[in-house]
């Protein structure tokens, strides 16, 4: 970005050369993901100024390496968030509480994040997340999903037991609707179509591709870089869970 020529409404950034990855095989999405992965975590975990938009004509396989190494840029950045450094700990904290399936510290993550009241009923909420997020942490995307809530909910058997799989489903879903207070700040609407857009992207090349493990490794060597006693607690878990 050329900062003496930008001004409030104008951004002038270096004109980059590359094919979009709308344009890329599926084996070249597979080999940039990895790259795109780690800047997208870059920006989300340690700027906390983060590309919003990352749809597949935003993202470039370069056609030749920058002077710096890298082979792959984002641009049109039009729509940009921020996330404070308080949030971004909290949310390290609800990846690793995630992907170690640790949903009643996940509450204690939610609450911080004000996601969740203080006075949330947990013996009502845990079992639901249970339900919700475990097979979306297998990854997969939402056929997967599917899949896994299928199995988990018996609606993939006989008739009998599809309708009781249902009611059951139903059942759930509007205890989620009715009985727990939750709301999403501001940022996380943005940040939620932003890690939609990338996984559904990554899932293209790797069918199996799931994002709360794919960065768990990026959170633990972020973890192990820095020691600030705001995410000690958060580096000991990693440590304990054996980065599984």
């Amino acid at each position: 970005v050329y900062d003496e020529l930008c001004t409030r409404r104008i951004l002038v950034s270096e004109f980059m050369e590359g094919k979009k990855l709308s344009e890329c095989t599926d084996e070249e999405i597979g080999e940039i993901t990895p790259m795109a992965q780690e800047a997208f975590l870059t920006q989300l975990f340690e700027v906390g100024f983060f590309h919003a938009d990352p749809h597949p004509g935003n993202i470039l396989k370069l056609d030749k390496p920058t002077e710096e190494g890298y082979t792959v840029a984002l641009i049109d950045c039009g729509l940009m968030a921020r996330i404070d450094q308080g949030d971004r700990d909290n949310m390290i904290s609800a990846v690793i509480h995630l992907a170690n399936k640790d949903y009643a510290s996940l509450v204690d993550d939610f609450i911080d994040l004000k996601i969740l009241p203080p006075d949330s009923d947990r013996a009502a909420i845990i079992p639901l997340m249970d339900k919700a997020l475990s097979p979306y942490v297998k990854g997969g995307g939402a056929k997967k999903y599917e899949e896994e809530l299928k199995k988990l909910y018996g609606t993939e058997d006989d008739i009998q037991s599809q309708v009781g799989g249902f009611q059951a489903m139903t059942q759930d879903a509007l205890t989620v609707l009715n009985d727990i207070p939750f709301s999403i700040p501001p940022y996380f609407a943005i940040l939620g179509r932003a890690i939609v857009t990338l996984e559904g992207i990554a899932l293209t090349g790797d069918k199996d591709y799931g994002i709360i493990m794919e960065s768990y490794p990026f959170i633990a060597r972020k973890l192990l870089r820095e020691f600030r006693p705001e995410i000690q607690s958060a580096l000991q878990e990693v440590l304990h869970s054996g980065g599984e």
